[in-house]
């Protein structure tokens, strides 16, 4: 167990709840433990630990299940250049802010049936949960403001193109059950030159904004029923 929280530690060891908090207290205070938050804790032993130098480990520590996500997940893919200050963490319980210093997190809560689409990844001897490079995608199209903005994240995805698998993107996308992100997906992969006639039907039946916290004007598509409300390259 590489992290934990006071009430699974009370249990493990047969302690009463607040013999347990005073044992962590002091294994805490000695630099054995660090505490992230709400009473969870990592084990650090007695030196300098290797998954204290790892944020994506302590963000998905804070809270289980959960998984690195939307912009941290896109520049983690090397789809953006722009690295984010904080920390995205994908989960089913908390919507906040957290930080362990010298890093900061933040928790986006989204519903159980769209909780999917990750895997294990690694660096160093660390590993934490990652989303697949798809469900990267999906999420990002999902709440844009956590992945920088609809102008980075459709830029992400044309950097993204020759590695997705765009059956799998496709099948995720329609898996969300946002009818707005299939559409706007469907719109960007054929502005990239990219296959997306099988998105069509599960896309919107009105016109929907490309970038949601944009204006509505900009150009009608109305295949894909958008407003590409983003500004003109070039």
């Amino acid at each position: 167990m590489d992290a934990f929280d006071t009430d699974e530690f009370a249990r493990l060891f047969h302690l009463a709840p607040a013999q347990a908090y005073r044992v962590l207290h002091r294994l805490a205070s000695v630099g054995a433990l660090t505490r992230l938050a709400n009473g969870r804790y990592v084990f650090a032993g007695l030196g300098d630990a290797p998954v204290l130098g790892q944020p994506f480990f302590l963000g998905t520590r804070l809270v289980e299940p959960s998984y690195v996500s939307f912009w941290s997940a896109l520049h983690y893919y090397g789809w953006t250049e722009q690295a984010p200050r904080l920390v995205f963490v994908a989960n089913t319980r908390l919507s906040r802010r957290r930080a362990v210093e010298p890093y900061a997190f933040r928790l986006v809560k989204i519903p159980p049936k769209r909780f999917f689409g990750y895997t294990l990844a690694r660096e160093a001897d660390v590993e934490f949960p990652m989303a697949e490079p798809e469900k990267a995608v999906v999420d990002s199209l999902y709440l844009p403001r956590h992945a920088g903005g609809m102008e980075v994240v459709s830029s992400a995805l044309g950097e993204a193109l020759e590695s997705l698998d765009l059956d799998r993107l496709g099948a995720y996308a329609v898996r969300m059950g946002v009818r707005s992100l299939v559409a706007r997906l469907g719109y960007l992969l054929e502005r990239n030159r990219a296959a997306a006639g099988t998105l069509e039907r599960a896309g919107s039946a009105v016109y929907v904004r490309l970038d949601p916290r944009g204006p509505r004007r900009g150009r009608f598509n109305a295949r894909w029923k958008v407003i590409d409300n983003l500004p003109e390259e070039g």
